[in-house]
C-alpha cells in the first residue's frame, strides 16, 4: 500500500475560501436551519431531535437552534483511522492527508477486452476488487458496480462479501436500508473476529445520502444512526446539481449542501456523542444543454475544494471526488479530467476521495481509467512533496568542485539522488526511434495491457476457511430473506 510522508512535506496547497467566506457560509446554513429547517422522515429521528430542543413541525420539519448544531459540532474525532482486513492500520483520515479509491454501483462497464459497454456481472466485481488490491495508489475499495447476474434484493449483500473476500484494503460500502446496512456490518464482523474487533479496526465506512433539497429519507438515517450507535465511521454526503436541486449559484448551493450536512450530524450525534462522522458533499451542476451532472467541471471542482476547506474548518475528516469524467470511454477527454481531478484533490487536502474509474458521468466505470489515475496519483505526490531547501539539498560543494563547463552527470550526489526523480511506468519518455522499436503502443493500449497484466498475476491474499464459511452463511441467509 502507497505510503504517505509526514503532512508538513505538503507543501503546495490551494485555498478558495477565505475565513470570512468559511464564516459566512456556516452562518448562511445555520439560518437555513434556524429559519427553513429540514424535514425528517424518521419518526425516531423526530424523537431525539425533539427532545433535544429543536423545533419539529407536524409535517416533520426541524427547525434548529444555533446550540444544536454547535454541540453536534464539538463532540466527533477529528481523526479516524481506518484498518485493513488484518487490523493493520492503513487509512489516516486527518488534516490534508489525501487517500483513493474507486466509486459505486455504476450501472454499466466499459469492457476493457473489446471496448463495449454492458451490465456489470460478479466476475467484472470480483476482477475490478482484485485489480484495487493490486494497485499502490488505490487506499480503499467501494463496490464499483451492480451486478446483474444476482436477484437485486441481495445486490449489496453480494458487492459487500465479495469484497471481504477480495481486497485486504479499508472498505467503504454502499447499502439499500437497516437491514441492508446490517448484514453488512455483520458480514465485516465476521470477518473481523467480532463486533469489538470490528469497531476498533473500523475496516468499513458508509456512504449514505441526505435527499435533497433539505429532507432526510427515513432509509438514510436509519442508516445513520445504526453506524452511530455500532461506532463505526459514516459520511453522509448530499449529492445536489446547481440549478436542479441546489440554488444555481455556487454559494447558495454551498449553504443548502452545509445545511444538510449539519442536520444529520447533529441526529447523528444525538444517537451516538463522539460516534466518527466524516464531512462531504457532491455540489454538480447541472448542464442546461443536456440536463446531465457535469463531474469533473470547473465548478465542481471549487465547490469540492469549498467543502474540504469547511470541513478542516470544523475539524473533521473530509470526503472527496476525484479520478473520473464525462467521456464515456478512456481517451484523452478521461486523462485530461481525470488529472484536473486529482491535482485539485492533493492541492485541497481531503482526506478520502472516491469515485475513481469512472466515466460517463458515473454511469460507467473503466479499469482503464483506473489504472491511469492510480499513475496521475504517484505523479501528483511528487508535487506535493514540494522542495526542500537546506543544506544538504543546495548541493553547494558540489556545484564548486564542478565548477563552470562541467557536468554532473557523475557525481556522487547524481549517482546517490537520480532515483529519487518520480519516473513512470505508463507514460512514455522514451525518443522515437525506441518507441517504434518497442511497439509503437499508445497510452490507450499500455492502460489495457497493465489491467490484464494485473489480473493474470495478482490474487489478493484469501480469507481463511472459517471466514469464508461465516461470509456465505450470511448471503445465504439474505438470500433466504429476500424470497
Amino acid at each position: 500500500m502507497r505510503r504517505h510522508g509526514p503532512l508538513h512535506h505538503r507543501s503546495p496547497q490551494l485555498s478558495v475560501l477565505s475565513n470570512r467566506q468559511l464564516e459566512d457560509l456556516h452562518l448562511a446554513a445555520l439560518e437555513i436551519l434556524r429559519r427553513t429547517g429540514v424535514r425528517f422522515h424518521h419518526r425516531g429521528a423526530l424523537e431525539m431531535l425533539q427532545h433535544a430542543g429543536a423545533h419539529v413541525s407536524a409535517d416533520g420539519t426541524v427547525r434548529f437552534p444555533a446550540r444544536l448544531v454547535e454541540q453536534a459540532l464539538a463532540s466527533p474525532p477529528s481523526r479516524i483511522v481506518l484498518c485493513d482486513r488484518d487490523g493493520d492500520r492503513a487509512v489516516v483520515l486527518e488534516s490534508t492527508r489525501v487517500h483513493f479509491g474507486p466509486g459505486s454501483d455504476c450501472v454499466y462497464f466499459r469492457d476493457y477486452e473489446n471496448g463495449q459497454r454492458r451490465r456489470f456481472t460478479q466476475d467484472d466485481l470480483v476482477a475490478g476488487y482484485r485489480l484495487c488490491d493490486a494497485l499502490p495508489n488505490i487506499d480503499f475499495v467501494m463496490s464499483i458496480g451492480i451486478p446483474s447476474d444476482v436477484d437485486p434484493a441481495i445486490a449489496y449483500d453480494t458487492q459487500m462479501a465479495l469484497m471481504l473476500e477480495h481486497t485486504v484494503k479499508p472498505i467503504v460500502f454502499v447499502t439499500e436500508d437497516r437491514a441492508t446496512c446490517q448484514r453488512a456490518i455483520e458480514m465485516a464482523a465476521a470477518v473481523a473476529g467480532g463486533y469489538d474487533s470490528l469497531q476498533e479496526q473500523k475496516h468499513i465506512l458508509l456512504y449514505s445520502e441526505p435527499s435533497t433539497p433539505l429532507q432526510q429519507s427515513e432509509t438514510a438515517v436509519a442508516k445513520l444512526l445504526l453506524m452511530a450507535e455500532h461506532e463505526l465511521p459514516v459520511v453522509h454526503s448530499p449529492a445536489a446539481m446547481m440549478g436542479g436541486t441546489a440554488p444555481i449559484t455556487l454559494a447558495g448551493g454551498l449553504a443548502l449542501m452545509l445545511a444538510e450536512i449539519l442536520s444529520g450530524l447533529v441526529v447523528h450525534q444525538l444517537k451516538r456523542e463522539g460516534a466518527p462522522f466524516v464531512f462531504g458533499a457532491g455540489l454538480h451542476n447541472l448542464d442546461m444543454r443536456t440536463m446531465q451532472m457535469a463531474h469533473p467541471s470547473p465548478e465542481f471542482e471549487l465547490t469540492k475544494s469549498a467543502i474540504a476547506e469547511l470541513g478542516r474548518w470544523y475539524g473533521l475528516p473530509t470526503w472527496g471526488y476525484a479520478g473520473n469524467s464525462d467521456s464515456k470511454v478512456m481517451d484523452g477527454q478521461a486523462a485530461l479530467e481525470g488529472m484536473l481531478s486529482v491535482m485539485m484533490a492533493q492541492l485541497n487536502g481531503v482526506n478520502l476521495v472516491h469515485d475513481v474509474g469512472y466515466i460517463e458521468s458515473g454511469l460507467t466505470a473503466s479499469f482503464e481509467m483506473l489504472v491511469l489515475t492510480d499513475e496521475l496519483i504517484a505523479m501528483t505526490d511528487r508535487l506535493m512533496g514540494g522542495i526542500e531547501i537546506n543544506d544538504e539539498t543546495l548541493l553547494l560543494d558540489e556545484i564548486h568542485r564542478t565548477g563552470p563547463g562541467g557536468h554532473f552527470l557523475d557525481t556522487a550526489q547524481t549517482l546517490a539522488r537520480f532515483r529519487e526523480f518520480w519516473y513512470p511506468t505508463l507514460l512514455d519518455r522514451r525518443i522515437h526511434e525506441e518507441w517504434l522499436e518497442e511497439g509503437a503502443t499508445t497510452l490507450s493500449e499500455r492502460l489495457k495491457a497493465r489491467v490484464k497484466e494485473i489480473l493474470a498475476d495478482h490474487q489478493p491474499r484469501p480469507l481463511d476457511p472459517g471466514q469464508k464459511s461465516a461470509l456465505e452463511t450470511l448471503l445465504n441467509e439474505a438470500a433466504e430473506l429476500s424470497r
